[in-house]
């Protein structure tokens, strides 16, 4: 499987510490999102997962719950729960597998989708666009988000601040209240949609439609000619709106998780 979807997801939603082990890149970011804090084994999934030989003395099973143990000391040691991004791929099969036999819980199944070919839209003048993350923007994710914790706001401020590519944020403001807000990275001819949210009293007003599409239309503006993002799978509003636009599927996610 090409596993470039998830690199780009990974460089647009950044965690605050990245290690690298033996193909699998372990992310924690004080515990805000299971994203940018789960182990993500997208690279060395041969000797994890090899078919065990009679010619072989190699140990795939062995491996592997090596592995697996490694990341629960390191998470346990940084008070985080151990959290692993299974893909529904068959490099992803055996690990799966095991970690249900650990009784890992299976969450939040998501689709990953991708717009082949943005068309041009309008922009909608009443949102507010910006080529950074504004200190206005920043209070109005939190806001939409219910974010009060100052610990949090640092924490996010902190992965906001290690994103590497061009990003285009939008806000809409109305009647001096913050109603909703989401960004796009662009990265590699994509732009990622990440964190459209409506204020939930003013959702089914097509807002978060004018927020999808404005970033669709800015990131053209650059020359970007496709799109991904990832939805919760039970969000049916939101999957709708996406298939409305021309997002397709191209595959699952779901995390294992144990506290």
């Amino acid at each position: 499987m090409d596993f470039i979807i998830e690199e780009l997801t990974m460089n647009a939603w950044p965690s605050l510490q990245t290690l690298l082990y033996n193909g699998w890149v372990v992310r924690m970011a004080g515990g805000y999102t299971k994203r940018a804090n789960s182990i993500n084994p997208i690279y060395s999934y041969e000797n994890d997962y090899r078919a065990n030989s009679v010619n072989s003395n190699y140990s795939s099973k062995s491996n592997l719950d090596e592995k697996i143990k490694y990341c629960e000391n390191l998470y346990k040691s940084n008070n985080l729960p151990i959290v692993f991004k299974i893909i529904d791929c068959k490099e992803h099969e055996i690990l799966d597998k095991e970690l249900e036999s650990l009784n890992y819980d299976k969450v939040d199944l998501t689709s990953v989708q991708i717009l082949k070919d943005i068309k041009k839209t309008e922009l909608h003048e009443n949102l507010i666009v910006e080529n950074e993350i504004t200190e206005e923007w920043k209070k109005c994710f939190y806001f939409c988000y219910n974010i009060n914790s100052i610990e949090k706001m640092e924490i996010i401020d902190k992965m906001l601040k290690n994103i590497k590519h061009p990003i285009i944020c939008i806000h809409k403001v109305e009647n001096g209240s913050y109603i909703g807000c989401g960004y796009g990275v662009m990265e590699r001819g994509f732009v990622g949609l990440f964190d459209i949210i409506v204020k939930e009293e003013y959702r089914g007003k097509g807002i978060g439609k004018e927020i999808v599409e404005t970033i669709l239309a800015q990131s053209n503006e650059f020359g970007i000619n496709k799109a991904y993002l990832a939805v919760v799978d039970n969000n049916i509003v939101a999957k709708n709106l996406y298939q409305k636009i021309g997002f397709k599927e191209v595959y699952k996610y779901w995390y294992r998780k144990k506290d």
